[in-house]
């Protein structure tokens, strides 16, 4: 008898710590190396605008993905990289995956943005390893780039959607210094125009939402790359839209110092939507 509630014991042990559980990460609250990951915002344990650390030894030990990746535009040619993807990382921070929107903070103030969307139909990774090397040794970029600490790529990439002549770009960050969590439904609501679906405006936003986030900042979300955030953004589509446009299109040909990249495959249309789009934000007075 001893021996079968013994036996039932350790079975029931068993069953309250399944082997396939996922790893929970550590959470350090100082940075103990530079190549410690920060991680803040919407994640179990971090309280609200604080940042935690997470050790590069400690992603190393969670489940790895590795592919030869040719369609990188950060690099020349196939290249190995292995790493973890995004969706691991979020299920060993104890993060609801299924309502994530993550932003991959770099050390030049630009931001990539990983939806749920996003991530199922791309499966994004932090890399850890190019060509099995650590960081440290890893090679610059076809023009010089420093990609440590961490860069994010794709196993390949295949634009999923289409809105007018903005088609689905990878978001492919290097000098990646942090990732913050926020709660996707809350965060695009503060974006997303009011309206109908079908509405110029709601297809500026799609491509503002994936394009112009990147640099320009709205609230807590987006790139500082640029000074000019969203309300700025707003307020010269409003008063200028003929500027804004040409901006957009070409930034050289309205400030000859700009650096920001051209968007010489938007036609009238994409213009006109994302004209309409923060000409809406500044008249709904989110600005």
């Amino acid at each position: 008898m001893r021996s079968g509630i013994l036996l039932l014991c350790a079975a029931l042990i068993g069953a309250g710590a399944p082997a396939d559980a996922p790893q929970r990460l550590t959470l350090s609250v100082a940075r103990s190396s530079p190549q410690d990951l920060e991680i803040s915002g919407d994640v179990p344990g971090i309280p609200q605008g604080a940042k935690r650390f997470v050790r590069y030894e400690d992603l190393s030990r969670l489940p790895q993905v590795s592919f030869t990746v040719r369609d990188d535009s950060n690099f020349s040619g196939p290249v190995r990289l292995s790493g973890v993807s995004l969706d691991e990382l979020v299920s060993a921070l104890g993060a609801d995956g299924g309502k994530q929107l993550i932003a991959a903070i770099c050390d030049d103030g630009y931001e990539g943005h990983y939806t749920v969307e996003y991530r199922a139909s791309h499966h994004p990774f932090l890399v850890l390893r190019i060509g099995g090397a650590e960081p440290s040794r890893w090679p610059r970029g076809p023009e010089g780039e420093s990609y440590p600490p961490f860069l994010i790529s794709h196993p390949s990439f295949r634009a999923a959607f289409h809105v007018l002549a903005h088609a689905d770009e990878a978001q492919i960050p290097y000098g990646v210094v942090g990732l913050k969590f926020f709660d996707e439904a809350t965060v695009l609501k503060e974006l997303r125009p009011s309206g109908a679906a079908a509405s110029p405006a709601m297809a500026g936003y799609r491509v503002a939402q994936q394009n112009c986030l990147r640099c320009h900042r709205e609230g807590d979300v987006g790139g500082t790359k640029s000074p000019f955030g969203w309300p700025q953004m707003a307020l010269i589509a409003q008063g200028n839209p003929s500027a804004f446009g040409k901006y957009v299109l070409r930034p050289n040909s309205v400030n000859p110092e700009a650096n920001m990249p051209a968007n010489p495959e938007y036609d009238a249309a994409t213009i006109a939507a994302l004209t309409a789009y923060f000409q809406s934000f500044a008249s709904e007075g989110k600005r």
